[in-house]
């Protein structure tokens, strides 16, 4: 059925969105804080675009269309593990090996651990985007990491395009207030 026909779109599924497939994985880092749970969300991402590629119409946005899939399938996977009791120490296996893809997205960003990529920023910028409100964080990547437009940015989040302008607008601030002295350690001082 719909399976089948998604089957002989692989060709055009790919052409659309594997070039956002590093965005995707960047966003995903955003929403998680953590590689392995971006790797598994970026997994869980294409596996539900490609069963829902079908419906898909081309001259749309691929790129707010992944996003909006990787935010639904985080919000939906917190969801899910809120519901569940925790055991602690199990950790369940996964079917598909996430470590070819990880290492691909990484190399592609000249990236050779994992771990080095929070390392892109700087722990001391690092440091002050954890502190930084998850509302803020998140539409400030999105904006100036991913490159998103505000309209990109609002759809995918479903907020209205004048909250996403605040969010960021207060976002920037709050970096820019604590990273100024850092900045002029690195000689990039007020003029």
């Amino acid at each position: 059925m719909s399976e089948t026909k998604n089957m002989g779109n692989m060709d055009l599924f790919e052409e659309i969105t594997l070039p956002h497939m590093d965005d995707v994985f960047r966003f995903a880092m955003g929403l998680s804080k953590n590689c392995a749970q971006a790797e598994d969300l970026v997994q869980e991402t294409y596996i539900k675009a490609f069963k829902a590629f079908g419906g898909f119409r081309t001259n749309s946005n691929a790129k707010a269309w992944l996003f909006r899939i990787c935010k639904n399938q985080f919000i939906d996977g917190y969801r899910q593990r809120a519901r569940r009791p925790h055991h602690g120490g199990e950790v369940e296996e996964l079917a598909v090996d996430p470590v070819r893809h990880s290492i691909a997205v990484f190399e592609r960003q000249g990236i050779e651990n994992p771990e080095t990529f929070l390392d892109l920023f700087g722990d001391e910028v690092n440091r002050h985007l954890r502190e930084l409100p998850e509302v803020y964080s998140r539409a400030l990547l999105m904006c100036d990491v991913n490159g998103l437009s505000y309209e990109e940015i609002s759809e995918i989040l479903d907020v209205p395009i004048g909250t996403i302008r605040s969010r960021i607008s207060r976002g920037r601030a709050f970096l820019k207030e604590r990273l100024e002295d850092y900045a002029e350690e690195l000689g990039y001082g007020r003029q």
